[in-house]
């Protein structure tokens, strides 16, 4: 899964969460900034649903907590997740 593809599921379930659609989340954010419109628990619905789709864990770090203010570094941080996690499958297939 790539960082777009990433991004697309992060605005998804964030607009499903919301009502919206995600072109209207993606106007939302264009116009208000890159911050996450989202408070506390949509944030931990959401951290965990896109835990779930592409099979990592967000460590909880003070780092990681940075990361989920925005969406883009949100999913930097879960694409970097699952090319760790494909590059350990990788290792341990021998290739």
């Amino acid at each position: 899964m790539d960082r777009q593809a990433i991004e697309n599921l992060i605005i998804e379930l964030l607009a499903e969460e919301e009502g919206i659609t995600p072109d209207a989340l993606r106007d939302r954010l264009a116009a208000e900034g890159e911050d996450l419109p989202i408070d506390s628990l949509l944030a931990v619905e959401v951290v965990v649903r896109v835990e779930q789709r592409c099979g990592v864990q967000l460590p909880t770090t003070p780092e990681t907590a940075e990361c989920l203010r925005s969406v883009r570094d949100f999913a930097a941080i879960v694409h970097h997740l699952v090319q760790e996690a494909e590059q350990g499958r990788r290792v341990g297939e021998g290739a």
